[in-house]
């Protein structure tokens, strides 16, 4: 028994002489499976924030109203409340429908019920008494039916049918009135529309509604 217990004794003085690096290295992994743990929980955390943020709801006073003023031959006229991305159906639905005065066949042939209609934008729908009397012309194009032809109506631009020579102002015209001038379409109306009031027409430059070219084509029959 003695000399089993001899045998073993260089083994227990080096036991004894590494035992303090024994017990840092201890120490060390103990620190370290702590750090790991603490990390890996902390990271799921995280992950559970970032699922709680991405179901939050979308807040109902997020939706986008604009206003729109609705006048001429309409049952009930004034400014209307809507919301971004309306049509111009929509905005004649609220304000009644169309009048008894209203020129139904002109207001179908100019006006597209599909068109999404912007901020501060303004709908005028003439009457039949205005119609007749040359106040508003046709949008772009009218039928000809009194020229000779083989058979199907001609076709004449609006600046050859435009006689009553009315300059159009930029402060209050339409879209579609706006939409009428050579080199204007919708999206060119909407954005003059958007840059009013103007001061002088030259801002139409400065405020970059328009580029110069169309600027040169319209400057004639625009005013303020």
């Amino acid at each position: 028994m003695n000399g089993f217990i001899k045998s073993f004794s260089p083994i227990l003085k080096g036991l004894k002489k590494y035992r303090l690096e024994i017990i840092l290295l201890a120490t060390a992994i103990m620190v370290t499976v702590t750090a790991i743990v603490i990390y890996i929980k902390n990271g799921q955390n995280t992950k559970d924030d970032i699922k709680v943020t991405e179901a939050s709801p979308i807040p109902d006073n997020a939706v986008v109203k604009i206003f729109v003023d609705v006048s001429g031959a309409v049952k009930k006229p004034g400014l209307y409340q809507v919301g971004f991305g309306a049509r111009i159906k929509d905005i004649i639905d609220k304000a009644g429908g169309l009048s008894e005065e209203a020129d139904v066949i002109f207001f179908q042939r100019n006006f597209n019920l599909a068109r999404i209609v912007s901020d501060q934008e303004k709908i005028y729908i003439p009457s039949i008494t205005e119609i007749n009397n040359e106040i508003f012309v046709q949008n772009q194009r009218a039928l000809d039916y009194t020229s000779p032809s083989t058979g199907d109506p001609k076709i004449a631009p609006t600046s050859e049918i435009s006689k009553n020579n009315q300059l159009i102002n930029i402060n209050d015209a339409t879209v579609e009135e706006l939409d009428s001038l050579p080199g204007i379409g919708q999206v060119t109306a909407n954005k003059i529309i958007s840059g009013r009031p103007y001061g002088i027409i030259e801002e139409l430059l400065t405020k970059k509604s328009v580029g110069k070219s169309v600027y040169e084509k319209i400057k004639s029959l625009i005013s303020l």
